[in-house]
């Protein structure tokens, strides 16, 4: 029996190379007369805000650079934007970039019309969290990774004033328009091609996984898992075609989390992420085995599903094993993008990792997991399966 689901995705897509290019036709149909473009430091001196720039300088819309932030941003961050934003008159936003300059562009166009801190809004402040009263103002996203699928989620990941990530979800913070140009993404070096395309298999897989059900959701799960295996290690090693399909599975990963969350690896990789500096991507990837063996018997219906989807050899395979066989999926694929299945992040002493463990309880990703309750302890074991010890 198909699970009941509603399915509403207000992002306007345009997808394929050269994209880019007609980026004017939504700054013309929201009428604006000054964008802000958010970009990070790197990228920026790397010159990718160009395709964009040279699209609004021909037609004559001014703008600015706003690029005063990490790749694990604040809400301190946000709160700057938005406030230079007000100061300068922008009415529409460009991100360009990863999730870190998604983040900062979908929380800036918040706060620009509203009132107080980014912060006020986010889900740890329980039931003190301000509700969003006015409308955003209107924000273009254009990804240069293919990683995040920020550009069609409805959330954001920013580090809140006691250094802990922290999350807000919310229909609201979908883009309204993105252009999803594959060519954005030649330019990035292997490593972060490596470590966003394992947050592309995270949002998948931890997606169809969890609790949460929507149909429309699992088959995008499906597809970005498949053409995550498929295509990330030759994207890895440089191969345009497959950096093309890399850039529509992180879309669908995209859509598929913003639609049924994520669970325990998105939850253990904040910690690391806001205390270690440790890539989001890389935290959530190597999460997921450990994850796979934590819920290997709750969810072995839907690991079954999985593998048979992706693999015709796999129609041999038992139920009880189907776990088993997608972990081998990924043992492959750690080896063929060259990315150790252990993080090295020096020296930790148990309390810290207890630390940790404590702080990745507290994440909503930690709701839609299959296998409840999970316990700091559980959190603790994950850890140590997961980072160099010793």
């Amino acid at each position: 029996m198909i699970a009941p689901f509603s399915y509403k995705h207000f992002v306007d897509i345009e997808f394929g190379a050269g994209k880019v290019k007609e980026i004017l036709n939504a700054v013309r149909a929201e009428h604006a007369s000054k964008a802000m473009i958010v970009i990070d430091k790197d990228l920026r001196k790397l010159g990718m805000m160009k395709p964009v720039t040279d699209v609004l300088d021909a037609g004559h819309v001014p703008y600015l650079l706003f690029s005063e932030f990490t790749p694990n941003p604040s809400v301190l961050s946000v709160d700057a934007c938005a406030k230079e934003i007000r100061a300068e008159g922008c009415d529409i936003i460009i991100a360009i970039g990863g999730g870190s300059s998604m983040d900062v562009g979908k929380g800036a166009a918040v706060i620009a019309t509203n009132e107080g801190s980014i912060e006020d809004y986010m889900y740890l402040r329980g039931d003190k969290a301000r509700k969003v009263e006015n409308p955003l103002l209107p924000l273009i996203a254009v990804p240069t990774t293919a990683g995040t699928g920020s550009e069609v989620s409805e959330c954001i990941v920013l580090i809140d004033t006691k250094q802990i990530k922290d999350v807000f979800y919310d229909g609201i913070l979908l883009p309204k328009y993105a252009y999803v140009d594959p060519e954005m993404t030649y330019g990035m070096p292997k490593s972060v091609c490596a470590n966003t395309g394992l947050d592309v298999f995270g949002h998948a897989l931890e997606a169809y996984v969890s609790t949460l059900e929507n149909t429309m959701a699992d088959l995008f799960s499906k597809e970005a898992i498949k053409l995550t295996l498929e295509y990330l290690p030759a994207s890895v090693a440089g191969d345009k075609e497959a950096r093309n399909y890399m850039a529509l599975a992180s879309m669908y990963a995209g859509i598929a989390q913003s639609k049924n969350g994520c669970i325990i690896p998105h939850a253990v990789s904040c910690p690391l992420s806001a205390r270690k500096k440790v890539p989001h991507g890389l935290g959530v990837g190597v999460a997921q085995i450990p994850t796979i063996e934590y819920t290997a018997k709750v969810s072995a219906k839907k690991y079954k599903e999985i593998i048979d989807y992706i693999d015709p050899a796999a129609a041999s395979v038992a139920e009880e094993k189907a776990a088993d066989f997608l972990i081998d999926k990924l043992h492959a694929l750690f080896q063929a993008i060259g990315v150790d299945e252990k993080l090295d992040i020096g020296p930790v002493d148990e309390a810290f990792i207890d630390q940790m463990a404590g702080e990745a309880l507290l994440e909503i990703d930690i709701e839609g997991c299959p296998r409840q309750p999970v316990s700091k302890a559980d959190l603790v074991e994950i850890y140590h399966k997961m980072l160099k010890l010793g």
